[in-house]
């Protein structure tokens, strides 16, 4: 393989890689968008809340406030 033609190939490979990364950008914002106004729950009604200290909604990923958290002071 010559220098021209690894040239070659490494621009092609930085055009592709700049169409998936703008494709990934774009699924991360749907999946942003689909995840919006997470109930913390299955669909059989059970809590997604994980931990101890702190609760992580296993489906969206946020932290959930249980019962027992100050929400100020």
């Amino acid at each position: 393989m010559t220098q021209a033609e690894r040239v070659a190939r490494q621009e092609i490979l930085r055009t592709v890689i700049a169409r998936l990364e703008a494709y990934l950008g774009e699924l991360q914002a749907e999946q942003k968008k689909a995840l919006d106004g997470c109930e913390h729950s299955y669909a059989d009604g059970r809590s997604a809340a994980t931990g101890s200290a702190t609760k992580v909604c296993a489906i969206c990923g946020l932290v959930v406030k249980g019962r027992d958290d100050k929400l100020w002071g």
